[in-house]
C-alpha cells in the first residue's frame, strides 16, 4: 500500500511538473508571437506582409521562471535574412536567457522581366512584369518599381522571368560625343547658358568635359539632362 501510494504521489508530481512545463512554454509562445506581430504591423505600413513559424521550445528550458517582464530581441532584423533567431533575456535576481529559432518570411513586390531582354536593349515598361517574392533571403536587390528600370539599358541577356537587379543595368548616354549641348553656368545668384560641343559621352549625373562655342575654351559640366550641361560657378 505505501508503494502505491509513492507511485501515485510521483505520477502526480511529474505530471504536474509537465503541466507547468507546458503552461510556461505556452506562455513564452505567446509573448514571442506577440513580439513578431508587432514587427509584422511594421513591415506592413511599408507595404510588406510577412509568414513566420516559431521553432521548437524545450520545455525544460521555458519552464524557468523570471519576476520581470521578459526583454525580446532579434540577433539580426528579419528583412536581412529569413532564419533568425530571438533572445528571450530575463533581468531578475536570477537571470537567464534562452534563444528561439524563428523562421520568418517577408514578401514585397519585385520587377522581373516579362520576356527575355537582349545586351544593350533599352528597357520599356512592356519588358516588365511586377511578381510577390520573399526578398528577405539574400535576394533583396531587386527593384520594387518600374520607375526605375524604364530607360536603363540591360547590360547584359535577361532572361524571361529573371529578377531585375542593379548589376544588369546601366544608364543610357544622355549626350554623345560631338553633340551641340546648352552650358549653364549658374550658382544661387545667377545662372547663364550658352552653347558647346560635348568631347565626350555623358550619363545622367556624369560630369564630362565640353568646348564652350564662343570662347573655344574646354570646361567641364555635369550632364542634367539629354543635350543640357551644368556648370558650378
Amino acid at each position: 500500500m505505501k508503494n502505491s501510494r509513492q507511485i501515485l504521489n510521483v505520477f502526480i508530481l511529474f505530471f504536474s511538473s509537465q503541466c507547468f512545463s507546458s503552461a510556461i512554454s505556452a506562455d513564452l509562445k505567446t509573448k514571442i508571437t506577440d513580439f513578431l506581430e508587432v514587427y509584422d504591423a511594421n513591415i506592413a505600413e511599408e507595404g510588406y506582409r510577412s509568414e513566420y513559424k516559431i521553432g521548437n521550445i524545450d520545455p525544460r528550458l521555458a519552464a524557468r521562471t523570471c519576476s520581470n517582464a521578459l526583454e525580446l530581441s532579434f540577433n539580426r532584423k528579419p528583412i536581412e535574412q529569413s532564419n533568425v533567431t530571438i533572445l528571450a533575456k530575463c533581468s531578475d535576481h536570477k537571470p537567464w536567457k534562452l534563444y528561439i529559432s524563428v523562421e520568418f518570411d517577408i514578401y514585397g513586390r519585385i520587377i522581373t522581366a516579362s520576356e527575355t531582354i537582349s545586351r544593350g536593349t533599352l528597357i520599356t515598361e512592356s519588358m516588365l512584369n511586377e511578381q510577390d517574392q520573399i526578398i528577405n533571403k539574400g535576394r533583396h536587390t531587386g527593384f520594387s518599381s518600374t520607375e526605375k528600370v524604364t530607360g536603363m539599358i540591360a547590360k547584359r541577356t535577361i532572361r524571361n522571368s529573371m529578377v531585375i537587379s542593379a548589376n544588369q543595368l546601366k544608364a543610357p548616354s544622355l549626350i554623345k560625343r560631338g553633340d551641340s549641348v546648352i552650358i549653364t553656368a549658374a550658382n544661387s545668384a545667377i545662372s547663364v547658358s550658352m552653347n558647346g560641343t560635348a568631347l565626350m559621352d555623358g550619363k545622367l549625373g556624369q560630369q564630362i568635359s565640353i568646348r564652350n562655342t564662343a570662347s573655344k575654351r574646354i570646361i567641364k559640366g555635369r550632364v542634367t539632362d539629354k543635350g543640357h550641361v551644368l556648370v558650378a560657378l
